[in-house]
């Protein structure tokens, strides 16, 4: 007998919305039919006052399942891209949109292939991260479809212009890391019991290490101070730190990015930069007083200030805290041609009391990442880059220590206006340098 999989049936109607959404749009779709081989589809531009079909197409690739999407939150998920994919998908030369659905739910998101994955750092980590709002695949969909096909000869030049421009990255390089790295065995399973052991010598003891088969490691020497209370003795090993951060062998090369991350929450904390396991984000920590914050950094071209720390009054009761705001940042360590990288993507924490979330928390991030323009990002990439680099020039106990914002300099430059990407209608939140913002 005869057998169709749930999964075949979801990816036809995943296909099924997607015909649908491209037909109340008044665009023209044509099913791939038959074996393919990564395009499931062709969206044609038909101009839909005239009627007239215009032979400009969109190949589109659906991905359609029904249960949670990847690392998905009420505002984003992800989705990792096959190599071969890619590269399917990139060599071609029409537009090639990949289209994640959700069919039961009527939900869809898309993404521009090429103009996600000609980042280098986005190509070789295979991932897309969409935002619910801004990627959502609907009617209004339509004119950032339009631009996707838009030839030369309608007047909009997208080659270069000669001009020098400079390109901003979201990566801070490492300066420098410790010479050394040290290992000892331990009695204890995991980091947890460590913290407890060690804290319970009431001295003070840096919380940099992690701790993988019963051996801890550690950027501080484990032969000195309260150590010996959890390493095992004589079992203290120095050694240099360049063997282990140029392993490409995956399970080491984990073992390394975990003791990197340790060791920055660790370095950060003294300087009232908290980490949030839950959250997946470091944020600034508000004061005993729990009064609003700001930090002075340098900018791209000035000091400039930033609010770091707000408290935001209920509506209903103005003598009632409805929740405080933190800058915040998740930080992700990289390597590319042999050297360090952290990469950094700014959001916000929300809570109640400066310290445990609020209730309130999803509700606010989604409406300050609906609002916020490409501008108050990247501010707010350069005030993170900034603490982290000032945090080396101005502490000697910081034992990763960074550059500045890595960034480029080219000789062509492209006019922003005409290829960036139309953020939707309605009010856009403006964050200046002082961090203050305004709805236009």
């Amino acid at each position: 007998m005869k057998k169709i999989s749930n999964a075949a049936m979801i990816g036809d109607l995943g296909v099924t919305l997607i015909q649908r959404i491209v037909q109340e749009m008044g665009f023209l779709w044509y099913p791939s039919g038959g074996t393919e081989a990564g395009i499931d589809g062709t969206i044609e531009i038909r101009h839909k006052e005239t009627g007239e079909a215009t032979n400009l197409i969109i190949q589109v690739q659906s991905k359609a399942s029904e249960g949670p999407f990847q690392a998905e939150t009420s505002t984003s998920f992800e989705y990792l891209c096959t190599e071969r994919d890619i590269d399917y998908w990139m060599n071609g030369n029409t537009p090639v949109i990949l289209i994640r659905s959700r069919p039961s739910r009527n939900e869809a998101y898309w993404m521009s292939i090429q103009h996600h994955f000609a980042d280098p750092t986005k190509r070789g980590a295979r991932k897309i991260t969409f935002d619910k709002t801004a990627n959502r695949f609907e009617v209004s969909s339509r004119a950032e479809l339009e631009a996707l096909t838009l030839p030369i000869s309608t007047g909009l030049d997208l080659g270069s212009e000669p001009r020098n421009e400079i390109i901003y990255s979201d990566l801070v390089p490492v300066r420098s890391l410790p010479e050394h790295y040290y290992s000892a065995r331990t009695e204890f399973a995991n980091q947890k019991s460590v913290l407890a052991e060690l804290a319970s010598s009431r001295k003070q003891f840096p919380r940099g290490f992690i701790v993988n088969g019963k051996t801890i490691y550690s950027f501080h020497d484990l032969g000195e101070g309260t150590w010996s209370a959890v390493c095992e003795a004589g079992t203290v090993e120095r050694n240099a730190t360049a063997d282990w951060a140029d392993i490409t062998e995956p399970h080491r090369g984990r073992l390394f990015v975990e003791l990197l991350n340790s060791t920055l929450r660790d370095q950060l904390y003294g300087d009232g930069i908290s980490f949030s396991k839950m959250e997946d984000c470091f944020f600034m920590r508000g004061g005993e007083d729990l009064q609003n914050q700001s930090r002075s950094y340098e900018s791209r071209q000035k000091a400039a200030t930033r609010t770091v720390f707000k408290a935001y009054r209920s509506k209903k009761d103005k003598e009632q805290i409805s929740y405080y705001r933190h800058a915040a940042f998740s930080g992700r360590f990289v390597s590319y041609g042999g050297r360090w990288y952290l990469q950094i993507t700014p959001t916000y924490r929300f809570t109640k009391d400066g310290f445990r979330s609020s209730h309130l928390s999803a509700l606010a991030l989604s409406g300050i990442k609906r609002l916020e323009n490409n501008q108050a990002v990247h501010g707010q990439v350069v005030m993170w880059a900034s603490q982290l680099r000032e945090q080396t020039l101005f502490s000697t106990n910081q034992l990763i220590q960074f550059d500045e914002l890595l960034q480029f300099s080219l000789d062509h430059g492209f006019d922003d206006a005409a290829w960036l990407k139309r953020e939707p209608a309605g009010p856009s939140l403006i964050l200046d340098d002082s961090g203050q913002g305004g709805l236009l």
